[in-house]
């Protein structure tokens, strides 16, 4: 009897224990999540505690919305751009043609002309048939032509290069107008290069830099001067000779 009495107050002390530990279990986990919630971000996935942002001083632009998702970030506001500022631009022109023609053309023709009367004047009295004593005037001919033209062409063209750039200009609308100049000099060589265009201010990228295939009505000027350029560029016979093309 005792041995029995014994081993129901062990089970009942495990019991006991067992019940204590999974309450505290309980509220430790419970205690975990609510600390969670409160640090944790404010999106859909946690219970967001979080303040909402609050508006900055008066002249100021208002602070960015909360994200509605953890996975989701806000665009940044477009940045104040204003005239003389300095944006830097990528220049990556690059394009490519391929053209094969073949023209053939053949022609054959066969003429006889025959003048059976004529006539003269007799002053301005008269017009009298002319008499052809040598029979009639006849021209005979043949005419065979040929013409064979075959031509390719195969252009590449590569134009890389950064420059930096002034805003000329604010248009009414938030366009932005740029103009960009650039000269180097070496000795007796010299590079200048000029660009213009118009962009739009969401373009204008990190560290204020834009590319040129952002940029609308771009004109791209770039020239050499130097021992380099006059060692291969044409004389001015030459171009005369190419540009009306004799023979």
């Amino acid at each position: 009897m005792k041995s029995q009495r014994r081993n129901d107050e062990l089970r009942q002390l495990t019991r006991r224990r067992l019940l204590r530990g999974a309450l505290c279990s309980g509220l430790s986990l419970g205690l975990a999540g609510w600390a969670a919630a409160q640090d944790g971000p404010n999106s859909s996935l946690y219970s967001g505690h979080l303040p909402p942002p609050t508006q900055v001083a008066a002249g100021k632009a208002a602070a960015l919305p909360p994200p509605t998702g953890w996975y989701e970030v806000p665009l940044p506001p477009p940045k104040e751009v204003k005239v003389h500022d300095i944006i830097s631009i990528r220049v990556d022109l690059g394009s490519r043609t391929l053209s094969n023609a073949q023209l053939q053309n053949r022609r054959t023709a066969q003429y006889d002309a025959r003048l059976n009367d004529w006539i003269f004047l007799e002053g301005l009295r008269a017009v009298e048939p002319a008499p052809q004593s040598k029979g009639d005037q006849r021209v005979q001919g043949n005419l065979n032509q040929l013409n064979r033209v075959t031509g390719q062409l195969d252009t590449t063209n590569s134009l890389k290069f950064e420059i930096a750039a002034t805003v000329a200009a604010v248009l009414p609308n938030g366009n932005i107008v740029l103009e960009a100049h650039e000269s180097v000099r070496i000795n007796d060589e010299q590079w200048m290069q000029s660009l213009s265009g118009v962009c739009r201010r969401e373009d204008i990228g990190p560290g204020n830099a834009i590319l040129s295939k952002d940029i609308a009505n771009l004109k791209v000027d770039k020239r050499e001067l130097g021992q380099i350029r006059d060692a291969y560029k044409r004389g001015w016979l030459t171009k005369w000779w190419d540009q009306f093309g004799p023979f």
